[in-house]
């Protein structure tokens, strides 16, 4: 194995994984520096607790914040970068994630958050920008803002769709050509913790629009259907397989080309109704 170097925290986004490098390190230097003299440094009762944090399975309270920020040795603007990130990885809903996640993108413009662009994160937080994205496959696509506007369902406005367009020719997601623009095939890459952020607002969307249009679309335009049935526990990992299977084959009938007519959205859901045994 290489020699660890001292971790850089600016180029962290998750700090359960910053500081388990960062005792990686420290005990490449010192072979006795275990998990329980961490934990002494830090000033933590026990070093089961400090053990949780680095598991994921108990969060840092204010003051044990602080005491492992001292304990860092952190200070100025590294020490508010942590506490930000901390909150950031802990927080409980979209709101709070999406509040101190700008916070440490405005304290750090050119490393470790950086890894996903801003512009890409946004264009996951509003339903339409994928939409819009998808529109350009159409045969009849016109680089319109009024024309994209009102095509989209539900329709939207015209400074949205103009906006739109901006957000995804920044984010790289499409270019412009000599007719209009194009889709481009880049991923949005990222980390984790940030996927599973603007991933699940994307859901959460898509989700509001599915219930929508059980009032706003015809029946024979939508399908909303469920089925509610018992499994063995050993066949949940199954069960999601077979959903990702499908959701594979459903690509098969997206229409390459100019040859599209439409834009939809195919949602699939699974998620337990009792506690497992």
């Amino acid at each position: 194995m290489g020699t660890l170097s001292n971790p850089d925290l600016l180029h962290y986004s998750d700090y359960r994984l910053y500081l388990a490098n960062y005792h990686s390190w420290r005990k490449q230097g010192d072979p006795r520096f275990s998990l329980r003299r961490f934990a002494k440094e830090i000033g933590f009762s026990s070093h089961t607790h400090l053990r949780y944090v680095l598991a994921g399975q108990r969060n840092l309270t204010k003051r044990t914040l602080i005491k492992l920020t001292l304990a860092l040795g952190l200070s100025g603007p590294r020490a508010e970068f942590f506490e930000n990130l901390v909150f950031f990885n802990q927080a409980g809903t979209l709101q709070e994630k999406d509040h101190f996640y700008q916070k440490l993108l405005a304290a750090d413009k050119t490393r470790g958050m950086k890894k996903m662009e801003y512009s890409q994160f946004e264009v996951l937080k509003t339903w339409y920008h994928t939409a819009i994205r998808e529109l350009l496959n159409l045969g009849t696509f016109k680089p319109n803002p009024e024309w994209i506007a009102r095509t989209l369902l539900p329709p939207i406005a015209p400074k949205e769709a103009r906006d739109s367009l901006k957000l995804l020719l920044e984010s790289g997601l499409i270019r412009r050509t000599a007719n209009g623009y194009r889709a481009v095939n880049d991923a949005i890459t990222t980390d984790d913790e940030t996927t599973a952020l603007f991933v699940r607002n994307y859901h959460l969307e898509m989700l509001e629009l599915a219930k929508r249009s059980l009032d706003t679309v015809a029946p024979e335009q939508r399908d909303i259907s469920s089925v509610c049935m018992t499994i063995r526990e050993a066949d949940f990992g199954k069960l999601k397989k077979q959903i990702q299977l499908m959701r594979k084959e459903l690509r098969v009938f997206a229409v390459e080309g100019k040859q599209a007519e439409r834009v939809v959205q195919v949602n699939i859901q699974l998620f337990p109704l009792s506690q497992g045994a």
